[in-house]
């Protein structure tokens, strides 16, 4: 029997759909919702020391995590000063001090150290009550999200992940030495780059030598799922694979044996895939938005920790073969990195001519559940949060 013709999700896209890709003010208030949704921030790997930091975007908005002991803590990276921003590089280590007047904060952001302050203010530091904006953070396995504070429902992020909790969890374990993410501009709005990974429709234009080069996917040969506000693909059509793979996920039995990608919402997709032999990897993108047509697509790929069964010649030879395999992948992933920014670059050109919804494939379905997550997002709803249902395109 054929699996049951999904809806297409064109419904869900609003006629100024497209308004935040051309509308700089559009985007800006897109962005400013959005700021309280968790959204992924860095991985606990750069934090192993008391006292590292890394700087990261959260909303547009320059934040920076650092470690204090045992508790990571998050703040809005601008001084309560004259805010200049407290963390000017990448990531390294040291106290929060201001490099423009030299005010240093304790581990709580409260001001603690303002020089001549008696002088220059009139009283002592801690009087002056001055703080920084702290970020909420919270981790799933190496992850690490932030949300700023806002009014409402307040949900966590194991309510908020659902399902996928403990999925990212086991995921974003690496199996071997700790990787380095890059960072790569892409001229383009941070959902035409998001989108672009919910599409298995273009493969065969966009990717004829990688992707594409086995030809068209078939509908039938893989699960479309929801759960909470996200979704996945598994190339899989076990009745309840989603959660099976969860729960084997928690309980340490995982053995990764297909292709898996999950879109989190708002912007982060993390993926699991064949390469070669018993070896499987795991992506970590993030398309972070920098302005209504620029964003920045971060990019981290490491070998997955669950265990393997490889052939004695394979288990000896890993050290040599590891290198090798870590520069093909990341030689193939380059290039399909390349040639979907040039689609949404090129997307990005027209997109102040959209003024319709657009007609969504089979096999572009989730471009529209995308559109109404994030539909609930921009009106503050919760209706799709805090439940680890799944809902499934099997009949």
């Amino acid at each position: 029997m054929s699996p049951k013709m999904p809806q297409r999700g064109a419904s869900a896209f609003t006629p100024n759909w497209a308004r935040t890709l051309v509308d700089p003010q559009a985007f800006s208030d897109e962005q400013h919702r959005l700021a309280s949704v968790w959204t992924f921030l860095g991985f606990t790997s750069d934090l192993a020391k008391d006292g590292d930091w890394f700087r990261a975007s959260l909303a547009t908005r320059s934040v920076f995590v650092q470690r204090f002991d045992a508790t990571l803590k998050g703040f809005e990276n601008v001084c309560a000063h004259r805010f200049y921003p407290l963390r000017t590089g990448d990531k390294g280590h040291g106290p929060i001090v201001c490099g423009f007047h030299g005010w240093r904060y304790d581990n709580d952001g409260c001001a603690i150290g303002i020089p001549m302050c008696q002088e220059q203010f009139g009283t002592v530091s801690r009087a002056l009550g001055a703080r920084l904006t702290p970020v909420e953070l919270a981790t799933c396995g190496a992850l690490i999200f932030g949300r700023f504070a806002s009014d409402g429902p307040r949900e966590s992020l194991s309510e908020f992940l659902g399902t996928g909790f403990p999925i990212l969890e086991a995921l974003s374990r690496s199996g071997g030495p700790s990787p380095q993410a890059i960072s790569t501009p892409v001229a383009a709005n941070w959902k035409l780059n998001l989108q672009i990974t919910l599409d298995d429709y273009h493969g065969v234009a966009v990717h004829p030598t990688t992707i594409g080069r086995n030809g068209y996917m078939h509908r039938a040969d893989v699960s479309y799922l929801r759960f909470g506000l996200h979704s996945a693909l598994l190339v899989t059509k076990e009745p309840q694979a989603l959660e099976k793979m969860a729960e084997a996920c928690a309980n340490g039995s995982f053995r990764p044996s297909h292709y898996c990608i999950f879109q989190i919402l708002p912007n982060l997709v993390v993926s699991l895939f064949h390469s070669g032999g018993a070896f499987f990897h795991c992506c970590i993108q993030q398309y972070v938005p920098v302005a209504h047509d620029r964003s920045v697509q971060r990019v981290l790929i490491h070998p997955v920790a669950f265990p393997a069964e490889h052939p004695w010649p394979i288990r000896w030879t890993r050290p040599l073969s590891d290198p090798i395999r870590r520069r093909l992948i990341w030689r193939t992933v380059r290039r399909i990195m390349r040639e979907d920014h040039q689609a949404c670059e090129r997307l990005q050109l027209v997109a102040h001519q959209v003024h319709r919804a657009p007609l969504l494939s089979v096999l572009e379905e989730r471009i529209g559940w995308f559109e109404e997550s994030y539909a609930r997002l921009m009106a503050g709803h919760d209706d799709a949060v805090g439940t680890s249902s799944t809902v499934s395109d099997e009949a």
